[in-house]
């Protein structure tokens, strides 16, 4: 099952498998209690894991705070380590957001591991590293088609901007027959025959 929380300007997304439930991405520093009022208007009582597929301000800015308060533990990939306090200094210039960086222990897997750590979760898909957007960009794609990618460049515009990383991301994502891309502001579906994407 999976449901979209939209409760600011990121599109996150909650997938619950058979054994457990991990959401998609957050919203800035500050929508802690817009995220709260979000989930029980979905009727969302439990989260196991939070997966963050790039760390820039507008998809990770609660992460801890949901963290801290609901006791869901952080997933990072071993290509995203490096890049978890990055955001740090784009909120230090505003004194007036109330942002907590990441302070606890996450659970580090690769790219390679998460297929068997998401079957733990009765879900059937696996993580991939999709760099293009940043070099830290993961997607989780299903099994049944749909790949969750954050904001990595859509398939009708990445031709056009002639970036490696870009084309063998879209390369990889499409190697896994998607047919839905749940992007980090909008959705598309794709055309098998053309390759291309439709609203």
């Amino acid at each position: 099952m999976v449901k979209l929380l939209k409760y600011g300007n990121t599109n996150c997304y909650y997938i619950k498998g058979k054994k457990g439930s991990v959401l998609i991405d957050t919203d800035w520093a500050g929508t802690l209690q817009l995220f709260y009022r979000k989930i029980k208007e979905l009727g969302i009582k439990t989260i196991d894991y939070l997966l963050i597929t790039h760390y820039h301000p507008d998809h990770m800015g609660i992460a801890q705070d949901i963290v801290d308060n609901m006791g869901v533990k952080l997933i990072v990939m071993d290509v995203q380590k490096d890049y978890i306090h990055w955001p740090d200094k784009i909120f230090a210039k505003d004194d007036r957001i109330n942002f907590t960086p990441i302070n606890t222990k996450p659970v580090i897997i690769s790219c390679k591991e998460s297929r068997k750590f998401l079957q733990n979760l009765g879900i059937d898909g696996e993580i991939l590293h999709t760099p293009g957007h940043s070099d830290d960009s993961i997607s989780l794609v299903l099994d049944d088609g749909v790949a969750f990618v954050g904001d990595l460049y859509n398939l009708n515009s990445a031709a056009a901007l002639n970036d490696q990383k870009v084309d063998d991301s879209w390369k990889n994502l499409l190697s896994h027959n998607i047919s839905k891309v749940c992007y980090g502001h909008h959705e598309q579906i794709i055309d098998k025959e053309s390759k291309q994407m439709k609203s």
